[in-house]
């Protein structure tokens, strides 16, 4: 592995970064991560949206990802080698459910209190019981996608995309919400989205919202997979990598995160 991935305006990934035996199935999903990590990192300063500093976090993030799952493989193989058992179990971790970057110095949570010296665990493992910002953002099913006239069912990961950030904000109405998103009005529309995330039951006839897309959780997995209750208002950011980029209890939380990813917030 090398001991950077980025040296001015040289950047590897997968094979070119990171070089391990096979045993776990780690290496191909592990350079896609590296390039999506990257990519749209790379398109916003080319736009100019973006300092080229941000462009250090690459290392950052995935440098951690990368030590641990080499250290997990490696041991795998010799486990291996040493017993001959090609079937030895393997760990819950090989399913990359729980890779995370929650150390990243671009993540903000406003509901975890910072430790300081807190180890990093990289590889993770998958817990629908805690998320934090930093973690691979979930889907949800059976959602409703209320517009003028018609209402289609949708999942959330339709609807995440790596060209442009998702700022969803979950609240018990649309006048709830409004506040945080006339306060959003200024960000840039083309790659910034803005969705509500209205719970069942809720009132859904004639919405009239400043929000991109305004859905209905009316089977509750939104609700339970971003760990929100009914009543409350959160607020999540998700990168266009598909990792949660910033968990708020407000505008001024989304605002806060998105002054470490764009040159005038």
């Amino acid at each position: 592995m090398v001991n950077k991935f980025s040296d001015g305006r040289v950047f590897v990934a997968g094979d070119a970064a990171h070089v391990h035996s096979p045993t776990g199935g780690q290496g191909l999903n592990s350079g896609i991560q590296d390039a999506f990590n990257l990519g749209w990192k790379i398109a916003l300063v080319e736009k100019g949206l973006a300092d080229k500093s941000i462009l250090e976090t690459y290392t950052e993030e995935r440098l951690p990802v990368i030590s641990e799952m080499l250290d997990m493989t490696t041991s795998i193989l010799n486990q291996v080698i040493t017993t001959g058992d090609m079937t030895a179990q393997r760990s819950p971790k090989l399913y990359m459910l729980g890779i995370n970057c929650r150390f990243s110095s671009i993540v903000l949570d406003e509901f975890v209190t910072p430790v300081e010296g807190k180890p990093i665990n990289a590889y993770g493992v998958l817990d629908e019981g805690h998320l934090e910002a930093g973690d691979r953002a979930p889907d949800a099913p059976r959602l409703l996608h209320i517009r003028l006239g018609s209402s289609d069912e949708t999942t959330l990961f339709s609807h995440y995309r790596p060209w442009y950030h998702t700022v969803l904000v979950f609240a018990s109405s649309t006048a709830d919400a409004t506040p945080i998103l006339t306060a959003l009005e200024s960000l840039n529309k083309s790659v910034v989205r803005i969705a509500v995330m209205l719970p069942s039951p809720a009132p859904v006839a004639h919405v009239a919202c400043p929000a991109d897309l305004v859905l209905l959780d009316q089977g509750g997995h939104a609700y339970s997979a971003y760990l929100v209750e009914t009543r409350q208002i959160k607020v999540f950011v998700i990168r266009p990598d598909g990792v949660v980029g910033a968990i708020a209890h407000g505008a001024e939380g989304v605002n806060k995160y998105f002054s470490k990813i764009f040159v005038d917030v």
